[in-house]
């Protein structure tokens, strides 16, 4: 082989290993740009989610009006009813009405406590939907849920001090003030705040998208307890039927109102 020859081959091997080299270039280049590409496509997917399955929004100078009231709320009730202890012990008697005829003059311990407990099980199953909502919702969802509840204790609170109606089995002739109890009957304080948490719950399951089907279950079983809840209200004697009605109708319209204030638009 001359020198000649020998020039070109090698010239055609040398051109052979570029080629190969370019193309080992191009396709590690195109398998990373494939690779970096999904990842952006996923990327964009899930912030995209995040931001169109959306039920809440943030409202920071809504929360600020809210929260504030709230304490001055809450305020006034605490000196309203320093005020009341100091000039009156007891309530007023109402004209009882066909619905209240339901209601139970005696007091029954057994019936309260379990009361107690099934509002303390809506609280717990309204607040496991926090867990099953996206990490973008939850934060919302909290102080949504404390603020209808603040707002729905300090309403109560305010209406059984204007109110000042009996509880039904103080009624009975005999009875004997323990100061154990307000005595105060209209609304129901149980009734109201359960069915105002319950309500934010289940609000919350019809219209987040990506709410788990678990999570779904656990607004739904706070609804049922808080019913249960105002259900013995009723049988413990510490509520009229009207009570637990009224306290049921407020609960759930402050946290229709509110929520609505908080939606995503």
């Amino acid at each position: 082989m001359n020198l000649r020859t020998s020039k070109m081959s090698q010239s055609m091997q040398n051109k052979k290993i570029k080629s190969l080299n370019y193309k080992e270039l191009i396709n590690s280049t195109m398998s990373k740009s494939v690779v970096l590409t999904l990842v952006k496509l996923c990327i964009i997917f899930y912030a995209g989610q995040k931001t169109t399955a959306q039920f809440l929004t943030p409202q920071p100078t809504l929360n600020k009006v809210i929260f504030a009231e709230s304490i001055l709320h809450t305020g006034v009730n605490l000196l309203y009813n320093d005020h009341l202890n100091q000039v009156r012990t007891g309530g007023n008697s109402w004209k009882v009405g066909l619905i209240d005829n339901a209601a139970r003059t005696s007091y029954n311990g057994k019936s309260a406590h379990i009361s107690d407990g099934m509002a303390l099980g809506t609280a717990l199953a309204a607040g496991m939907v926090t867990f099953a909502l996206p990490k973008n919702q939850q934060t919302q969802y909290i102080q949504l849920g404390v603020q209808n509840v603040w707002i729905t204790a300090n309403i109560t609170q305010t209406v059984k001090m204007l109110a000042l109606r009996n509880r039904p089995y103080t009624e009975v002739p005999g009875f004997v003030s323990t100061r154990t109890d307000d005595q105060f009957s209209f609304f129901s304080g149980h009734s109201a705040i359960t069915a105002t948490a319950a309500t934010t719950a289940i609000l919350m399951a019809l219209n987040q998208p990506n709410i788990s089907n678990w999570g779904k279950a656990a607004a739904y079983s706070a609804g049922g307890l808080a019913l249960t809840t105002a259900t013995l209200r009723i049988a413990a004697g510490k509520h009229y039927p009207s009570d637990v009605v009224t306290g049921i109708l407020v609960g759930v319209a402050v946290a229709v109102i509110n929520t609505k204030l908080h939606e995503a638009h």
